[in-house]
């Protein structure tokens, strides 16, 4: 805009105050004084005029950000590098605690031996349920742990108190992945979710996670309001420091009116810890058995020695390495199959019917329909027998041939497939689902892997976000939570070949917990915790 001169504001055009007010709200081009000097210099005019302006014509009135005592000190927190485990939720200010929830949350603290982050959030709107003239301000009870100051609690970790995300935003960490550097990092927020950062080989994994809160819903009445309070979470962040290459991190999500909680074997209700050896459910990452990590699936047998499922869920069992249909054409991969005895589909059907047995010992074992247990069917149709690289699957071509044929007229039973007829032939107890089955433990949907979507169309994660129920879902490899939809990760090795460059992929596993709340279990390096039931 060129320089002009204005003596009077009824001289303005729209388009000079549309320049005022898009000056007036660029804040981060410096102060108020500095951009009212900007403005006053544009027109012609002194800082004076200019302020009386957007004061009292415009009807803007610029508000210095005032802070707390309590805010200034939350600023200044440290973390005690004596501690080895943390626990890190939300409070919003000018609002109460859940008192029960946070009684909890000490109990934890103590029997963990835990410093207490609380993140200092704001959420200013005078038309919130809890109002005070002067807001900046959290109850008493959060002030000993308010936290408004960025950590470095782990080589690899990072606690990102000082950024304030607005309580109704519907992605709060949206924008941020770069904030926290190769850190992983915790945000505060009402919301919990949780997602992947790919990194390139040899780097340690990158998540970032929301925490939940430990104040009451306070909310406008408004659609982002409401929305707000449709997803406010009770629940924290727990971390555990093994040694300084390795930490683990889960999130705990809270009953809504006793603030009771399960976090793996330990339940905290009513000021009290005790130790449970039960869940309702386990969903598995991926597990492509043939592919699958070793030392991840010994380590899930002992997790549900210590912690029994009543229900076990299985996500693409089989892999089809030796008919995967991706490779089919390239004789270089066909050549090292045969000379590697990798390329017989009975022999890896075998290996994983032998490789299901350990489950038979679960009350009730479920197949979900996945993609790459699809991989028989496809051959099947789309490969000519008669020119197979090798001669090897021949007769299994014949005889899986016949058997889906017969599925195909039998109509009234459906068509599930080849695998869960081999499956059920060798394991009767285990149930196998097809593509549209459902499967429901404490009101989660399980019975969908992921990879078919809405009307047929290929499956994302975020449209399983807006379906009406919750739902735990698998397919991507890549663990992720956005509020009542979460995404397993997987267990096979981290490389398989066709991930190549940055990779999202990690080892975890959901838990159903007795009280109907989830929780993901990630492994690094095959481990999961340090804590001992």
């Amino acid at each position: 805009m060129s320089k002009r001169k204005v003596k009077k504001f009824k001289d303005l055009k729209q388009k000079d105050i549309d320049y005022i007010k898009k000056v007036y709200f660029d804040k981060e081009n410096g102060s108020w004084e500095d951009r009212a000097s900007k403005l006053a210099n544009e027109f012609g005019v002194t800082q004076r005029t200019m302020r009386k302006w957007t004061n009292e014509n415009m009807g803007l009135k610029e508000k210095k950000d005032v802070e707390s005592e309590h805010y200034k000190l939350a600023k200044i927190k440290v973390v005690d590098t004596t501690k080895k485990r943390f626990i890190i939720t939300f409070a919003q200010n000018n609002t109460p605690v859940h008192k029960a929830f946070f009684e909890n949350i000490l109990a934890y603290t103590n029997f963990l031996d835990a410093g207490l982050h609380i993140i200092a959030g704001r959420y200013k709107n005078p038309t919130s349920v809890f109002t005070d003239v002067d807001s900046d301000f959290w109850v008493d009870e959060v002030l000993p742990y308010l936290d408004a100051n960025r950590h470095d609690i782990h080589k690899y970790l990072s606690v990102m108190s000082d950024i304030k995300i607005q309580p109704t935003a519907t992605n709060p960490m949206s924008g941020l992945q770069a904030m926290s550097g190769m850190n992983s990092c915790i945000f505060g927020s009402p919301k919990v979710q949780m997602e992947m950062i790919p990194v390139l080989q040899g780097n340690y994994p990158k998540m970032m996670l929301t925490t939940g809160a430990v104040t009451l819903i306070n909310y406008t009445d408004s659609k982002a309001g409401k929305k707000g309070e449709f997803h406010h979470t009770f629940g924290f962040v727990v971390v555990e420091i093994k040694d300084d290459k390795m930490f683990f991190v889960r999130q705990v999500t809270a009953d809504d009116v006793t603030g009771a909680f399960t976090d793996l074997y330990f339940k905290v209700e009513e000021g009290k810890v005790q130790t449970i050896n039960e869940c309702e459910a386990l969903i598995m990452g991926d597990l492509h058995y043939g592919q699958h990590d070793e030392d991840v699936l010994n380590k899930t047998f002992e997790l549900t020695s210590l912690l029994k499922p009543k229900h076990v869920v299985i996500h693409d069992a089989f892999d089809g390495a030796s008919i995967n249909h991706h490779e089919m054409k390239n004789p270089f991969v066909q050549y090292a199959k045969e000379i590697n005895g990798t390329n017989s589909v009975q022999g890896e059907i075998d290996a994983l019917i032998e490789g299901l047995k350990p489950f038979n010992d679960f009350e009730n074992v479920v197949i979900s329909r996945g993609n790459h247990d699809d991989f028989i069917d496809r051959w099947l149709a789309n490969e000519d027998w008669r020119k197979q690289p090798t001669p090897k699957n021949s007769m299994v071509y014949m005889e899986y041939s016949t058997l889906l044929l017969k599925q195909h007229v039998d109509v009234n039973d459906g068509v599930k497939g080849v695998l869960p007829e081999i499956i059920k032939k060798h394991h009767p107890s285990f149930k196998s689902l097809g593509l549209n089955d459902s499967y429901k433990v404490k009101n989660w949907e399980l019975g969908q892997h992921g990879h078919i979507g809405k009307n047929g169309s290929r499956g994302t994660f975020i449209q399983f976000r807006g379906l009406n129920t919750k739902i735990v879902v698998a397919h991507s490899h890549t663990p992720q939570r956005k509020d009542g939809a979460l995404c397993v990760g997987t267990t096979t090795k981290l490389r398989l070949g066709y991930n190549n460059g940055a990779s999202s992929w990690l080892h975890a596993h959901v838990i159903i917990h007795q009280d109907g709340k989830a929780q993901h279990i990630f492994f690094i390096n095959g481990q999961y915790t340090t804590l001992k039931p």
